[in-house]
């Protein structure tokens, strides 16, 4: 029986396949190669977007969109085989176009409509790639694709190094009253890299479970430490709790012995612990710090002044200060499960929410709506992607959201084989732990959206003999 391979690059027999020999299946075989390459630059480029370093942002801020509806067309092109039955469960499908239709349609109510368009049209393109590479791969052949995931992943870490070599002052964060010196190395701030590093943690250690040979183990047990360190060097708690829960996970369903995944368990811990020893021994410098000296910004035309008063903006900018400069209090310590102020902008974004609860103020306003009033919290989004959810579609998006997640998470358990599935569950685990602390689920240019939604629809895919 002659054998040919589809679009995923599995074997099957032509006896069963009458399309076996027409062109268009090594074509998209093919196709099945490079995919993982693109998704990889993508995710890279995704990354630079939100870069440290002003000339990589810029390229990479437009890159990225490229490469994305670049991505979305291979992905959809190796997807459209006719003999293919489908693989996402209706599930999955439902709640996914039930987000995406949502987001569309509160341009309807939107305090900024073309924004709201704009950031829909982005989600919808992203979901629609996600559910396109797992029609093309599969459960039973994922382990590929991640490796495109993770490739994009360790890139970026290492660029952070290369950054951390030639431009210091851009890799590293300036310690302050109240924290440490923190590495960021190619990302914006200590923060955005990490929330990509931490779900892909979990893939590596997956992969390094799954590995035949001892130059893949070596190589992927190199990586592993490649990212566990950036996150510690960077501070993260967060990334550094929800990667190693999903590293936990990946040992509770791999094929291991009682004794040995016990051994592995308890090694998981003490390396957990002391990565947040690690991360957490730098001290700020309190009392001693001295701000740096400011420059007075000119008033803006037409906002001169009247004689007796002064422009405070000028004389003394508001930006991330108020509290810090003009109250006199003691310098605060970064604790394991401290918020560092982020209870306080909770509270507000939610009482924010209240005021439109059922469909909220519009997809992708929460950056306009939000405004940061607290002394101890710092951003301009509050941080926490579920309140940033309710904030944008009220309720309807929230349990939207939420129900996507779930369906995703079932659908990886629910499985004869679980293990095949196990690494897309550790990382969809690690993103729902860290959306508590970042905005970014719904964000497709953040740093991390694209990688964890493409391993989430990834792991929830059947395999075609399931189908």
């Amino acid at each position: 029986m002659r054998e040919y391979r589809d679009a995923a690059g599995v074997a099957r027999g032509g006896a069963h396949y009458p399309g076996a020999l027409m062109p268009s299946r090594p074509r998209r075989s093919r196709l099945a190669q490079v995919i993982p390459f693109v998704l990889g630059a993508a995710i890279f480029a995704f990354a630079c977007g939100s870069s440290s370093v002003a000339r990589v942002q810029h390229a990479g801020h437009s890159l990225r969109w490229v490469l994305l509806f670049v991505l979305l067309a291979l992905a959809v092109w190796a997807a459209l085989d006719p003999q293919r039955p489908m693989r996402l469960p209706v599930s999955v499908l439902a709640t996914a176009a039930a987000l995406s239709v949502v987001a569309f349609v509160s341009a309807l109510w939107s305090v900024d409509p073309r924004l709201t368009f704009e950031r829909a049209a982005t989600l919808g393109a992203m979901l629609v790639t996600a559910a396109a590479l797992a029609q093309v791969y599969g459960v039973e052949d994922a382990d590929r694709l991640l490796r495109g995931v993770v490739g994009g992943a360790a890139a970026v870490a290492i660029a952070g190094l290369l950054v951390l070599a030639v431009r210091h002052h851009d890799a590293v964060e300036a310690s302050t009253r109240d924290l440490p010196a923190r590495y960021q190395g190619l990302g914006e701030n200590p923060n955005t890299v990490p929330l990509l590093l931490a779900p892909c943690l979990a893939l590596v250690v997956w992969l390094l479970v799954r590995a035949s040979s001892r130059r893949s183990r070596i190589a992927l047990a190199a990586v592993a430490l490649l990212f566990d360190g950036s996150i510690i060097a960077s501070g993260s708690r967060g990334s550094l709790i929800a990667g190693f829960t999903g590293i936990a996970v990946v040992l509770g369903l791999a094929p291991l012995r009682g004794r040995l995944r016990a051994v592995l368990v308890l090694a998981t811990v003490v390396a957990l612990a002391a990565s947040i020893g690690l991360a957490l021994t730098p001290k700020s410098q309190g009392a001693a710090w001295v701000p740096p000296p400011r420059t007075h910004t000119a008033p803006a035309p037409g906002s001169d002044p009247k004689p007796g008063y002064l422009n405070v903006e000028g004389v003394f900018p508001l930006d991330s200060d108020v509290g810090s400069i003009l109250v006199d209090s003691s310098p605060s310590r970064r604790a394991l499960f401290g918020l560092t102020g982020r209870g306080e902008a909770w509270r507000g974004a939610v009482d924010l929410g209240n005021e439109r609860p059922i469909a909220g103020y519009g997809f992708g306003t929460e950056g306009v709506v939000f405004v940061d009033r607290w002394a101890d919290f710092v951003g301009g989004l509050p941080e926490n992607s579920y309140i940033g959810m309710y904030l944008q579609l009220g309720t309807v998006g929230l349990v939207t959201l939420l129900a996507l997640i779930a369906t995703l998470a079932y659908s990886c358990l629910h499985r004869r084989d679980r293990w095949q599935s196990a690494g897309s569950l550790a990382a969809l685990t690690a993103g729902v732990i860290l959306a508590v602390v970042q905005s970014y689920l719904y964000s497709v240019g953040d740093v991390a959206t694209l990688a964890l939604w493409t391993a989430a629809f990834v792991g929830s895919a059947r395999a075609e003999a399931d189908v």
